[in-house]
């Protein structure tokens, strides 16, 4: 996980990315290695973990794809956004497809379809049932922001808000991961699409104190939800935790981005699309590896190990970014395009 042609580069956007990469990354890696006995190190916090990564990508996108939804025509948009979306989606699907039919042993963490059954392959135009599906969804987020992209915007943004509180409070339920999802991170989508503006005049402006009320009140929030998990079926809470912690990570990185410091952190966020493509390729061998030691370590060693993984997962999307350069359609949509078509952009424009 990562519109149109060059803007300047807003400082904090790469550094969101770069953390909400590497916070995908340790997730996956953790559901592959609790597999094989390592034990999840991040047990119930698992639901705070997650308000974060997906709602930053999706907001950031929609950010960076405002112009082209709201002023492009379909062709236009068709050509530049919606068709390589879909090139990236179906290619590393199908070599995801490849890679646990060629190596059936190992270890893998099934969204809807099992990763080796062919069905996932008859489905992808309904059902995006691998890790890919954050592909899927932005080509259909931004299909439905340029059909409604003449209403007003206050009727899209609250639209949308209501149909992710649904999703995220599970009073819908489409009884599939990849939708669930889909519904439920709508709403960031559309609000960095038609709120972009406003977003980047708004983060120009907060100081510290803005920094701190956002701070606070995801803290009230996550604890909340960590000691009341009940409470994750209040429609809209959940998506209020979202939205705090996206504003806090955005106002941090807003500071951070300054220090050279984080220069390696926003490296990985220029880099995020073919990390994002790449990273289940290198975890999944690691895991089956690490899984013929037969591991029963402590805690200490499994977070060790963990850090360990998703280190060299984040290496090899270096690695598959440098392949490109020699191998272009791995990625050429989205370089011909400079779009971020992944969940984090390659490039900001």
């Amino acid at each position: 996980m990562t519109v149109p042609a060059a803007r300047a580069r807003l400082g904090w956007a790469d550094l969101v990315r770069g953390a909400a990469i590497i916070c995908v990354v340790y997730f996956h890696a953790t559901l592959f290695l609790g597999a094989i006995g390592i034990d999840d190190t991040l047990g119930r916090v698992k639901a705070v973990f997650e308000l974060f990564p997906l709602p930053a990508f999706f907001l950031m996108a929609g950010v960076f794809g405002a112009r082209g939804i709201l002023e492009w025509d379909f062709r236009t948009l068709a050509a530049r956004r919606l068709l390589p979306l879909v090139y990236v989606y179906v290619l590393w699907s199908l070599l995801r497809f490849a890679l646990f039919t060629a190596f059936p042993a190992l270890p893998s963490r099934d969204t809807d379809i099992p990763p080796a059954d062919p069905l996932s392959l008859v489905l992808l135009p309904v059902l995006p049932a691998s890790l890919y599906w954050f592909l899927y969804a932005l080509a259909l987020f931004m299909l439905v922001a340029w059909t409604v992209r003449r209403m007003p915007r206050g009727l899209v943004v609250g639209g949308a808000l209501v149909v992710s509180g649904l999703f995220t409070s599970g009073l819908v339920n489409t009884h599939t991961i990849a939708w669930n999802r889909i519904g439920a991170l709508f709403f960031f989508f559309v609000v960095g699409v038609f709120l972009a503006e406003p977003l980047k005049r708004g983060v120009a402006r907060a100081n510290v104190s803005a920094l701190l009320v956002a701070a606070g009140g995801f803290v009230v929030v996550a604890g909340t939800l960590v000691v009341f998990r009940s409470l994750l079926r209040v429609p809209l809470l959940v998506t209020l935790g979202q939205c705090l912690a996206v504003a806090v990570a955005i106002l941090l990185a807003k500071y951070a981005a300054r220090a050279s410091a984080f220069d390696v952190v926003q490296s990985i966020g220029r880099a995020s699309l073919p990390i994002y493509l790449v990273h289940i390729f290198a975890i999944a061998p690691l895991a089956f590896a690490l899984g013929l030691l037969q591991p029963d370590w402590p805690a200490a060693v499994n977070i060790a190990v963990t850090f360990a993984v998703t280190a060299i997962a984040i290496l090899c999307g270096f690695g598959l970014a440098r392949l490109a350069t020699i191998a272009p359609w791995l990625l050429m949509p989205a370089l011909r395009t400079r779009a971020p078509v992944g969940p984090a952009a390659t490039r900001a424009s």
